[in-house]
């Protein structure tokens, strides 16, 4: 570890870094200020007022007040807007008279966290705008106003936002992805200081100096690193909570088990990789492409209950998976150790792995039977 700098760089260095750049560039919650434009053919009042409550919210901007729908299409094409709206001639007059004017908007759904924020501000303000109107024209008609609201607002609807009330898109995002690469250089780690030792072929002597006891070779070598990877992760946990200050219900020493069970389990895929495929190159390849797909099945970008039902058993492969159960159970429901035992235990299961390639790893130490690159 001291002779070699990508060690300090594999345990120090690159997962300081992911935690500086979650908590600092990626933690300005939802995006704002999004770039829209505007086409205003009826020029009304009320048309303004759409403009004007576009631009003051917080999602979208008008960057653009165009004239012709050729004009928005160009701008969208090379990427200056996300979204256009185009309000008809005659807007208000038909809507003072109950005709359902029709506004278009195109949203640009190939960024879809954009899109759907547009499309969301805009529905919204549309919405508002237009019953703020049938209230008024009823109410200029002499209907009642309690009578006028059940008309315009028939439904009303009390909405509750668990675990992320401030619609905080880095709650979401960084809960994951931060510890998650972090288990992924534990795994690399892992497969590197496997495999250099067959590379470099110094396997024999670091058996020797195991006692030629491969399980106490693996943990002396290890065990290092499932200490730093440990307390980097548990770190990435803690600036979560008390600086970032995302969601924390449950009890926070649940997490920090969850966190070393989920390093032991990709230190044992790491394992398992490097056991199946005694080749440096070969099983780093296999293990990057493994722990990238991870983030994918892991559930919290694409729902798990939604995925094929070929596709679900797969999810189970991937520590992530479980340790994003173990985020949800804990931080968010406030569940305690018995009320979310599964995903322990299945992260336990992962440290068995190993023992279906250790006699392979043993063979190669001794006999340097290993692929040179």
């Amino acid at each position: 570890m001291t002779r070699r700098p990508i060690y300090l760089m594999m345990t120090i260095i690159i997962p300081a870094l992911v935690i500086l750049f979650f908590a600092t560039f990626l933690n300005q919650g939802m995006p704002s200020s999004l770039p829209i434009a505007v086409v205003d053919f009826d020029n009304s009042s009320t048309s303004r007022l759409i403009v004007r409550n576009l631009s003051a919210g917080q999602t979208c901007k008008v960057k653009y007040k165009l004239t012709s729908y050729e004009s928005c299409k160009t701008k969208m094409q090379t990427g200056d807007i996300y979204a256009f709206v185009v309000i008809p001639r005659n807007f208000e007059k038909d809507l003072h008279n109950h005709k359902s004017p029709q506004v278009n908007f195109h949203t640009e759904y190939a960024h879809y966290l954009a899109g759907s924020l547009i499309m969301k501000e805009i529905q919204t303000t549309l919405t508002t705008i237009a019953a703020g109107v049938d209230l008024k024209v009823r109410l200029a008609k002499g209907q009642d106003y309690n009578m006028a609201m059940a008309q315009v607002n028939p439904i009303k609807t009390d909405m509750h936002i668990i675990g992320n009330s401030m619609l905080n898109y880095s709650f979401y995002l960084t809960s994951t992805i931060m510890p998650g690469i972090i288990f992924l250089m534990a795994m690399i780690c892992t497969v590197y200081a496997i495999g250099i030792e067959f590379k470099v072929g110094s396997s024999q002597r670091w058996l020797i100096i195991g006692k030629r006891d491969i399980v106490l070779s693996l943990a002396g070598k290890l065990l290092p690193y499932t200490v730093l990877f440990s307390l980097m992760v548990i770190l990435s946990e803690v600036i979560m909570e008390k600086i970032m200050g995302f969601p924390s219900k449950g009890d926070p020493t649940l997490l920090y088990i969850g966190a070393v069970l989920t390093v032991l389990a990709y230190q044992a895929m790491g394992m398992v990789i490097i056991g199946l495929l005694p080749s440096l190159r070969t099983a780093l390849s296999i293990a990057a492409f493994y722990g990238v797909i991870g983030f994918t099945l892991a559930g919290f970008t694409y729902p798990h209950f939604a995925m094929l039902n070929a596709v679900k058993p797969y999810t189970y492969l991937y520590p992530l998976r479980q340790y994003y159960m173990l985020y949800c159970n804990v931080q968010i429901n406030g569940l305690s150790f018995w009320d979310t035992v599964m995903p322990f235990f299945y992260l336990i299961l992962f440290d068995f792995a190993p023992l279906l390639v250790i006699w392979n790893i043993k063979r190669t130490a001794v006999k340097l039977d290993y692929e040179r690159d």
